[in-house]
């Protein structure tokens, strides 16, 4: 049996271990993937994981994104090679959040802690969705509310490194490095003040169709008002321009996502997932 590096070059050989949609994140900054062939060189298993904090003065941890194999000498081969390259990034925890109970279970096998829990993602519903749009009262919204593709590359660069500088990521780890077209230009909404950016909420399409909300945030004295309308504003957007078995997915990895999810999709639950850790060092 043999561990590989899975790279763009060979990410398509190991498509029966890893979706599409993670298949797609393989070429950001701060992603990586392994894969294990076995004699005859066929895939019998891969993981994904991603590195956070990597360019911070935090520790750096490792989110294990994926995991698929055949057995569980797959899984020692793959893990082997797994605590060789965290020990190179010095990687301090190991953690992951996930619905398949086969992987996590394999996990424990290589000393994760496992539990059960609901998770942080809400998958919403373009119903739920129509819902929200349809509660907003607004006959049009402010000037200041607008899409992505209203802002300039110099705008939206300038927002990012205000982000960057406050300490706000979202779900983005690599977010200094993502161009503004590689997010939805007209869903993905915006706040400004006079000419300058204020407020996102930045979405991406993924290969399944998928919507995933990755920044929301919004700073100055009207940051919760705008928050809001930038919420109301998508909402109507991803209505119009999408279609209706569209899914958005919402991570509540802070309190103020929490707090905005909860009003305006308080009917919606995560799903029953399986999370764990362990100590690298």
């Amino acid at each position: 049996m043999e561990v590989v590096h899975i790279t763009e070059s060979n990410a398509d050989d190991f498509s029966a271990y890893i979706d599409e949609d993670m298949l797609d994140n393989l070429d950001r900054t701060f992603f990586r993937a392994i894969g294990a062939l076995d004699d005859d060189g066929s895939p019998v298993g891969a993981m994904v994981f991603e590195l956070k904090n990597s360019e911070s003065e935090d520790d750096t941890k490792s989110r294990i994104r994926a995991m698929k194999v055949e057995n569980d000498d797959v899984r020692d081969i793959i893990m082997s090679e797994y605590k060789s390259m965290v020990n190179e990034e010095e990687v301090v925890e190991s953690f992951y959040e996930m619905p398949d109970e086969v992987a996590s279970h394999r996990l424990e096998g290589s000393g994760f802690s496992l539990e059960v829990s609901e998770g942080l993602d809400l998958v919403v519903s373009m119903e739920d969705v129509k819902k929200v749009a349809d509660s907003i009262r607004l006959s049009k919204f402010p000037p200041y509310i607008t899409s992505l593709s209203g802002v300039t590359v110099m705008q939206y660069r300038s927002f990012i490194k205000n982000c960057l500088f406050k300490g706000r990521y979202g779900l983005l780890e690599d977010l200094a490095y993502l161009p503004k077209n590689w997010f939805e230009q007209e869903i993905s909404a915006c706040a400004l003040t006079d000419e300058d950016v204020c407020g996102m909420l930045l979405l991406k399409k993924a290969p399944s169709g998928m919507l995933f909300a990755l920044l929301y945030t919004a700073f100055g004295p009207d940051y919760q008002k705008n928050l809001g309308l930038m919420m109301a504003y998508a909402s109507k957007k991803v209505v119009e321009l999408y279609p209706e078995d569209t899914h958005l997915v919402i991570r509540r990895h802070n309190e103020m996502v929490k707090k905005l999810t909860d009003r305006f999709f308080s009917n919606c639950r995560g799903e029953q997932v399986y999370n764990g850790k362990r100590e690298e060092v």
